[in-house]
């Protein structure tokens, strides 16, 4: 008899984790996911790169909260243009132009690295300009997975993006830390530069059929539409919250692991990379086993309010660890349930979403979300040079779990049930009451 409970139980994992890989039977899937691979890896690799430069160039937490603003703050500020752009354009023409332009960005540091003629300020610079490629290249990135995947197949489509984003985060960072220590930072750069020329190639061998809808009107003019669907899309709306308070609070503790690394652990960009690790294998474990039986709960916002409460303990209890094992640890049972806010985020957004408005409505999901972040990491980055670095991360958590118990307490929220099996990709509108904050 428990042969046979645990076979079946078993079976039923398998079925489960195998749903989200069934999107690699579409070929424009298989090939795109293919460059992302090496488009991820490299990145991951030079995210790591970059942030322990800022770090051994200043020693300062502020520092590397400016350097995260300012590769972010384009999400804000392009975020009105960015969604109408891909809306009006070829997806792929956009993904092809972002990723030539993100490749030479990612060599010229590279160069300056090498010949030891990069200073702090050209490196605000170029994240600055690459966070501006970033914006306009993930919103078309987002887009155009739908697209290839197809209606039926997206939430499977963006789950198994970000399954292998979470897989690259848990090598990617380890593999920086391994080169920094053994070579130097300018190799992390250069390797990122060619996993986004193979990016590049896959890209060109796809095609994609899809007919945009003309749209009329300026970028701001379709902004305030794609605001007023959020304004009829109550669940819409929950999801910006919840997906709001991970991007803030939890999203820039991430920014402090240089710092942490060097000050309470006494490491180097090896422990740096560890810690990077840990969270990838948390966040590539909630993606690929949690996450899916996350999808089967009726109450879908309840689902994802509960990760950010999950999260927000696990940094709280990361906040006071002095150890490296201990300090993985938190990482990874914290990652196990923030890896999955804005992947159900943006998956149910797209699937809810009219296909000539998906990329406007991404691109202002982002916009809300990661538009806040830039803030959250300057404040973060001037709190733990004043506060310590223990106090910002238990101040964080901390509040990740009271304002989203806030949201989850509201008997409006009793109301919302998410149906299963993609009745929300019939696009139900459901009527939208006034949020109230007092």
């Amino acid at each position: 008899m428990l042969n046979k409970i645990i076979s079946h139980n078993l079976r039923a994992l398998t079925r489960t984790i195998g749903y989200n890989f069934s999107a690699f039977r579409i070929r424009g899937i298989r090939i795109y996911m293919t460059g992302q691979v090496f488009n991820l890896l490299g990145d991951w690799m030079q995210q790591t790169a970059q942030a322990w430069l800022v770090w051994e160039l200043t020693h300062k937490a502020t520092a590397l909260g400016v350097v995260a603003f300012l590769s972010q703050i384009p999400y804000f500020i392009f975020g009105p243009w960015v969604g109408s752009f891909s809306d009006r354009f070829d997806r792929r023409k956009i993904l092809l132009i972002t990723q030539i332009l993100a490749m030479l960005l990612a060599a010229v540091l590279a160069y300056l690295i090498q010949t030891d003629r990069v200073t702090l300020h050209i490196v605000y610079l170029l994240a600055f300009l690459t966070g501006t490629v970033n914006a306009f290249n993930s919103t078309a990135e987002q887009a155009f997975i739908g697209d290839i995947a197809g209606t039926g197949n997206i939430k499977k489509a963006i789950a198994l993006n970000n399954t292998i984003n979470q897989l690259t985060r848990l090598i990617g960072p380890a593999i920086a830390g391994w080169l920094i220590v053994a070579i130097g930072l300018a190799p992390a750069f250069w390797l990122n530069a060619i996993s986004i020329l193979i990016s590049i190639l896959c890209i060109l061998m796809i095609h994609s059929d899809l007919k945009l809808k003309k749209t009329k009107g300026s970028g701001l003019s379709q902004f305030a539409e794609a605001l007023k669907y959020f304004g009829q899309q109550y669940l819409l709306r929950l999801l910006v919250l919840f997906g709001a308070i991970q991007a803030f609070f939890g999203m820039s503790i991430v920014q402090l692991l240089p710092a942490f690394s060097s000050v309470i652990l006494k490491g180097n960009a090896k422990t740096l990379g560890q810690l990077y690790g840990a969270a990838g294998a948390g966040a590539l474990v909630g993606i690929v086993i949690v996450l899916p039986f996350i999808q089967k709960i009726k109450r879908s916002c309840m689902a994802i309010g509960g990760a950010v409460i999950w999260a927000g303990c696990w940094y709280i209890l990361f906040s006071f660890c002095s150890s490296l094992t201990l300090a993985m640890i938190c990482q990874f049972m914290a990652s196990l349930g923030a890896s999955n806010v804005l992947t159900l985020s943006l998956g149910l957004a797209q699937e809810l979403t009219p296909v000539d408005m998906r990329a406007r409505i991404v691109s202002t999901l982002m916009m809300i979300i990661y538009g806040l972040q830039p803030v959250a990491s300057w404040l973060v980055g001037m709190s733990a040079d004043h506060f310590g670095i223990h106090t910002t991360m238990a101040i964080n958590g901390s509040l990740m779990i009271i304002l989203t118990a806030g949201l989850l307490s509201r008997p409006s929220l009793n109301r919302l049930i998410s149906k299963k099996s993609g009745s929300e990709i019939q696009g139900h509108i459901i009527p939208a009451p006034p949020i109230k904050f007092s």
